[in-house]
């Protein structure tokens, strides 16, 4: 067995040994404490920062929309007082242009309606002696047809509403056609074209 001598002069040793493997030990525990605070705190700062991220967009959304409908409204108020202010000022004009309309569309649907009428009095037409086409040209006036003492004249009329005399294509070709008298005159017997039918009919059917 060792002495007690030895065993006094071994004891201080030991105890700083045991000492030292404690401060150790700790050391190592409070470093991992330390680092898992850190980790705690990058979390609870991420976040933070993400919640207040989140409480700004949606305060700026927020606000944004208040803003753009306070504009908005302010505009439109602004715009119906200058509405209001120019209705005042030109009430008078706009009357005068909406009965100015309203005659212009009356007086162009009994146009219209009383074309052959007025074409008859410029013409001196019989109103009996107009035929209404629509297309390609609005009438035909076959003038004179009425009375038996006068060589009729047949007429190709195409009515215009409003200022403009401008021709379509088509209205244009009928115009040059009459202008060179490429006209024809042509009595068809019914019966001939149905027996010339009935013979292509015929010879197709025997084709077959």
């Amino acid at each position: 067995m060792l002495s007690n001598s030895i065993l006094s002069d071994l004891l201080p040793a030991v105890l700083i040994l045991l000492l030292i493997i404690v401060i150790a030990y700790y050391s190592r525990k409070i470093s991992q404490l330390n680092r898992k605070l850190s980790e705690v705190q990058l979390d609870s700062q991420r976040q933070a920062q993400q919640l207040a991220q989140q409480y700004s967009n949606s305060w700026l959304n927020q606000y944004s929309a208040q803003l753009r409908q306070q504009l908005e409204q302010s505009l439109r108020l602004e715009y119906e007082a200058k509405l209001q202010e120019w209705k005042g000022q030109n009430e008078q004009l706009i009357r005068k242009d909406a009965v100015m309309r309203s005659v212009n569309t009356l007086l162009g649907k009994i146009g219209e309606e009383f074309a052959p009428f007025l074409i008859a009095e410029k013409y001196q037409v019989n109103p009996k002696d107009f035929r209404h086409l629509g297309s390609p040209v609005d009438y035909v006036a076959f003038k004179g047809l009425s009375d038996n003492n006068v060589e009729p004249e047949v007429i190709f009329i195409e009515v215009k509403a409003g200022r403009s005399t401008t021709l379509t294509d088509r209205e244009k070709k009928i115009r040059d056609a009459v202008n060179k008298k490429m006209i024809r005159y042509e009595v068809i017997n019914l019966n001939d074209l149905i027996g010339e039918a009935q013979k292509k009919i015929s010879e197709e059917v025997n084709k077959m």
